[in-house]
């Protein structure tokens, strides 16, 4: 991974002198929405983790799980949901099922309202104001090795926009450019179709997951879906 260094988990607060003060909380909503996710196999879970300055952390460990197959979900009344649980090394199925685990779903499309729906919300204690890359790694459970195992998706961060963003504009526009105006692949990618740049969003670190290992043509580089970082502070007078 680049020369990177694991880093320890932040601390969510800061120590305070006996006298009181005010206890700045500095830590982050993460909000993730990936279109497909391979359901979590026996023994194995997925890793979050936060690029740093310099150095990785941890941010969630979880495993997907088919809600009906996997959680008990009654098929008559609940509509097939791929879970995102948090995982914690020991917790057998029953208690990786609870909804207390639950931290969204993989997006899906529902047919019957005719709209997409899923996402994925993580809070966590860690300052990410400064976050350049998430990455999403498969491990074995019980791994003690702080370390991504095998990484799967990657997601460079910046303020407002994601930085991949410009490059599927240009890649669309290249492509356009040399296509059959009469083709298929021309209607479908070009023109009204055409991906524009998104609206910068002020305040949130954004981010587009691609699929590891990125070929060297990133024309060529395989979308999974979006991530946004939304730093936070709270303010905690004691």
């Amino acid at each position: 991974m680049r020369g990177l260094t694991p880093l320890p988990l932040l601390a969510g607060a800061v120590a305070l002198s006996l006298g009181g003060c005010v206890d700045i909380y500095r830590g982050a909503i993460v909000q993730l929405n990936l279109r497909a996710a391979t359901r979590s196999a026996p023994g194995e879970h997925y890793e979050l983790f936060a690029e740093v300055n310099g150095g990785l952390v941890s941010l969630a460990k979880y495993k997907v799980f088919e809600n009906v197959a996997d959680c008990g979900a009654d098929p008559a009344t609940t509509p097939p949901v791929q879970l995102v649980q948090r995982y914690d090394d020991g917790a057998d199925r029953a208690a990786l099922c609870a909804g207390n685990r639950t931290l969204g779903a993989i997006d899906r499309t529902d047919l019957a309202a005719a709209s997409l729906v899923g996402g994925v919300r993580l809070d966590t204690p860690v300052d990410l104001s400064q976050a350049t890359r998430l990455i999403i790694s498969l491990e074995t459970d019980g791994d003690s090795d702080p370390r991504p195992a095998q990484v799967l998706l990657g997601a460079d961060l910046a303020p407002g926009r994601a930085p991949y963003a410009q490059i599927a504009v240009d890649c669309a526009a290249a492509f356009c450019a040399a296509a059959d105006p009469a083709g298929p692949a021309y209607a479908q990618l070009c023109g009204d179709n055409a991906p524009t740049l998104p609206r910068a969003r002020r305040g949130v670190r954004v981010g587009e997951f691609l699929v590891e290992p990125v070929p060297a043509d990133l024309c060529l580089a395989a979308t999974a879906g979006q991530v946004a970082v939304v730093p936070a502070d709270d303010d905690t007078f004691l």
